[in-house]
C-alpha cells in the first residue's frame, strides 16, 4: 500500500474505506461513517497520523461528553457507550496505520478506555405485560369505533377499503408484539420473517434472514443472524400460533382487497413510499416509532421496542 511520506488521518480513512470497510456489516458501516463525518474527521482529518498523541485522543473524547455536541439536538453530551464506540473506531484505524507502516505505536494504548457502566436492562413485569396486551385490544376497538365519523366524505367503497387497512394495521401491531414477547426475536429478525417460515404443524417460526434499512441502500436483507448463525428455529406457544393463524388469514384478505403484490413477509408496509411499496416489507423504524407513540398514548411505562425482547427473556 503506497502513501505519501507523512499521510494524514483523512488518507488513512480513505484507505480503510477501500480495503477494510467492504467486509464490515452494513449497519456498522453506517454507524462508523456517521462518527467519521460528524466528529472524527473534522477533528483529526488534517493531522499527520504520526503526530496524533494520546492527549489529542483524550481531549477529543472529552468533547463528546459536553452539552450541545449532539447532532440530534438533545441536551447533554453523548452516552458512555457512544463515547466508547468512538474510542474503539479510532483505535481500530490507528492499528491499521501500524499494519500499513504509517505508525510504530498506537497512542490509544496510553489512553484509558472510556468506561461503560452497565445499566440494568429494562423490561415489563407480568402486570405490565397484561396491561400492554389490554391496550393493544383497546386500540383495535377504538379504531373501529371511529369509522362512522371519519370517512363520511368518501365513497362507500373507498371508505370500506381504508377502514379495512386501518383495522389490519392495528392487528399487525398487536401480532408483532405477541410474536416479540413469545419469541424474544430481535426487530431485524421479525422484519425478515416470511410467511413460508411459519410452521403450524410443529408450532415454530424459522428465522433465516434479518431486515435492515440504510439511507443509501433502502431496505435490505442479510442471510446471517446477529450471532453469526445461519438459521434459528423458535418453538412458539400454541396460543400465539393460533393468533398468528388468524392474522395471516386477515393478511391474505387485505392483500386481495387492495390488490397488492404479495412480498411474502409476515409484517408489511401498508402504503406506497419512496423506500417500499404497499405489501412490501415493513420499514424497521415504522414499528419502533409506532411503539413509542402507543406507549405514550396509553401512559404505559416507557421501554424501547428492543426491551420487549428483554421482557421476553426475563
Amino acid at each position: 500500500i503506497q502513501f505519501s511520506s507523512a499521510p494524514t488521518f483523512s488518507e488513512l480513512v480513505d484507505k480503510w474505506r477501500e480495503v477494510e470497510k467492504p467486509d464490515i456489516a452494513l449497519k456498522t458501516q453506517e454507524r462508523y461513517e456517521g462518527m467519521l463525518k460528524n466528529f472524527i474527521l473534522p477533528y483529526f482529518g488534517r493531522m499527520k497520523v504520526r503526530d496524533i498523541k494520546a492527549l489529542d485522543i483524550e481531549q477529543y473524547l472529552k468533547t463528546l461528553s459536553k452539552d450541545g455536541v449532539r447532532t440530534d439536538g438533545k441536551s447533554g453530551g453523548y452516552s458512555e457507550k457512544t463515547i466508547h464506540h468512538h474510542y474503539m473506531l479510532i483505535q481500530r484505524l490507528l492499528n491499521l496505520a501500524i499494519r500499513w507502516e504509517m505508525l510504530d505505536i498506537n497512542p490509544c494504548i496510553r489512553v484509558d478506555a472510556p468506561k461503560v457502566h452497565k445499566k440494568e436492562a429494562k423490561y415489563y413485569e407480568e402486570e405490565e405485560i397484561q396491561r400492554l396486551l389490554e391496550c393493544l385490544e383497546l386500540e383495535c376497538q377504538e379504531t373501529i369505533a371511529k369509522f362512522s365519523r371519519r370517512y363520511d366524505s368518501l365513497s362507500p367503497d373507498e371508505a370500506y377499503r381504508r377502514q379495512q387497512v386501518r383495522i389490519f394495521n392495528d392487528l399487525m401491531h398487536k401480532m408483532y408484539i405477541w410474536l416479540a414477547l413469545a419469541s424474544a426475536c430481535r426487530r431485524s429478525e421479525l422484519i425478515g420473517l416470511t410467511v413460508d417460515k411459519v410452521d403450524f404443524v410443529r408450532n415454530t417460526i424459522t428465522i433465516e434472514q434479518t431486515g435492515h434499512y440504510a439511507p443509501d441502500k433502502g431496505i435490505y436483507f442479510q442471510n446471517c443472524l446477529k450471532n453469526g448463525d445461519s438459521v434459528k428455529i423458535v418453538d412458539m406457544p400454541e396460543a400465539v400460533m393460533q393468533e398468528l393463524k388468524v392474522y395471516l388469514e386477515e393478511r391474505k384478505t387485505i392483500f386481495y382487497l387492495m390488490g397488492w403484490e404479495d412480498s411474502g413477509y409476515v409484517f408489511v408496509s401498508l402504503s406506497d413510499g419512496t423506500v417500499t411499496q404497499a405489501g412490501g416489507p415493513m420499514l424497521p423504524d415504522v414499528i419502533s416509532t409506532w411503539f413509542t407513540r402507543f406507549l405514550e398514548k396509553y401512559q404505559l411505562p416507557k421501554i424501547t421496542l428492543h426491551q420487549v425482547r428483554h421482557t421476553s427473556i426475563s
